[in-house]
């Protein structure tokens, strides 16, 4: 894959200029995630989608669709759309915001595993509206979609295959793993490939935003001492990972956990963390 990586021109912290060492991360690429702002009027999601890509051309942003009714199942990133017309109301108009243009799209982070943690009736309705959801936004507009299989200490490699058999269709690209998590490169690279032996059709991306350090054991939220991962970038070490991307954008809180504000939020502290325990450093 040659994907135009966009970097933004607008800073995307409100106190960037007073620690700027925090440049370090604002001058990679990141994603843009999208969910129902319920203080805004619907429309503004399509129309923000529509002024990302006109003011990024001829470069393409990351895209990241986050707004599974019971997103999160009920933890610090709790939220989504309240019903399945909802729903299927956001990706009409994402699919709209995005028509011809063809940015990378995440779809759903920790949805599709989340859905292990369901009741057996809650799950099916899950994947049946992924898979509503992923042929109307395949049909509809041009973005390359890889649907979250969460990492690789979660599922077995035949179980992401299954699941991925009940949402997926022939137009999505694949699966993206790692994001907003801890696992290294390396990891992530050997599990996907793993996935592969299943679906050697499919291409991955790795999120790589926070792994410069690996995990701290199973501790997932604002876990201390973490770093910076390998930068965005198509060049991988294998022919099915289209890229390294960072999903996750480094410095925003997991949540209200080990000091950390609510989930989404910039915390300088930990993103100036990140950058002294850079990969790269």
């Amino acid at each position: 894959m040659n994907y135009p990586f966009w970097i933004n021109d607008f800073n995307r912290v409100s106190n960037f200029g007073d620690y700027p060492i925090l440049k370090k991360i604002f001058e990679n690429p990141s994603s843009f995630w999208y969910g129902d702002n319920p203080k805004k009027p619907k429309e503004h999601m399509e129309k923000s989608i529509r002024r990302l890509l006109n003011r990024a051309q001829p470069q393409l942003p990351i895209l990241v669709m986050y707004n599974i009714p019971n997103r999160d199942i009920g933890l610090h990133s709790k939220g989504g759309a309240k019903t399945k017309e909802r729903y299927l109301d956001f990706i009409e108009r994402f699919a709209r915001g995005v028509g011809e243009d063809s940015p990378i799209v995440i779809y759903e982070p920790d949805a599709l595993p989340h859905s292990t943690h369901l009741p057996e009736d809650e799950q099916k309705w899950r994947l049946d509206l992924m898979k509503e959801s992923l042929q109307y936004l395949t049909d509809n507009c041009n973005g390359q979609f890889y649907i979250d299989v969460g990492h690789s200490s979660w599922l077995e490699p035949g179980d992401v295959s299954n699941l991925l058999d009940k949402v997926s269709n022939p137009k999505v690209r694949g699966f993206s793993v790692n994001v907003c998590n801890y696992r290294t490169t390396k990891e992530s690279m050997k599990w996907s490939r793993k996935i592969l032996k299943y679906r050697p059709k499919d291409y991955f991306v790795i999120d790589t935003s926070r792994n410069g350090q690996g995990p701290n054991d199973v501790e997932w939220c604002n876990p201390p001492g973490r770093g910076l991962g390998e930068r965005p970038t198509t060049d991988t070490s294998h022919p099915h990972c289209d890229a390294y991307l960072w999903v996750k954008i480094p410095g925003e809180s997991d949540g209200k956990c080990n000091g950390g504000p609510k989930a989404g939020k910039f915390w300088v502290e930990q993103g100036i963390e990140l950058i002294k325990n850079s990969k790269e450093s």
